[in-house]
């Protein structure tokens, strides 16, 4: 069975795209929506939406993001931060800093720099888990032996 090209390069399914900035384009400034967005030309700025964000292989981003879940399959240089998952495709490149819940990296992708994974409920965001240690009685070391 073959698929075509269109099919097998659009990671994000069926999904509607709401937004799209075609492989000639490129765009500077600021994009806010609440919506799928696809970038396969040049974006320059800051990227925020509720919904999912692709950067195809054609494109290239340079900026601050912010989506629900990201899919890279192009080049993203600047501060990424997904709620859900971040995954860059064998074909995807990021250089910066990135905040997500879960990372996929495929074989062949890239990324260079930081990342900071925090839980999805964001209720736990920032919470450490406690590790205790053993207490010790006062004035005597913990021998390893039992007490009774």
């Amino acid at each position: 069975m073959r698929k075509n090209k269109q099919e097998s390069n659009n990671k994000a399914g069926s999904r509607k795209i709401d937004t799209l900035i075609g492989k000639e384009s490129a765009f500077t400034g600021n994009i806010e929506s609440t919506g799928t967005i696809r970038i396969d030309g040049k974006f320059d700025g800051e990227i925020i939406t509720k919904g999912d964000l692709v950067i195809g292989e054609s494109g290239a981003v340079q900026g601050k993001i912010k989506a629900e879940n990201i899919i890279i399959a192009g080049k993203v240089q600047g501060v990424v931060e997904a709620a859900g998952k971040l995954e860059l495709v064998p074909t995807g490149n990021l250089q910066g800093e990135a905040k997500m819940a879960l990372l996929v990296v495929e074989e062949g992708a890239v990324f260079q720099g930081n990342c900071q994974q925090y839980s999805k409920d964001s209720k736990e965001k920032g919470k450490f888990l406690p590790i205790g240690t053993p207490s010790e009685q006062k004035g005597q070391p913990n021998s390893g032996q039992i007490q009774r």
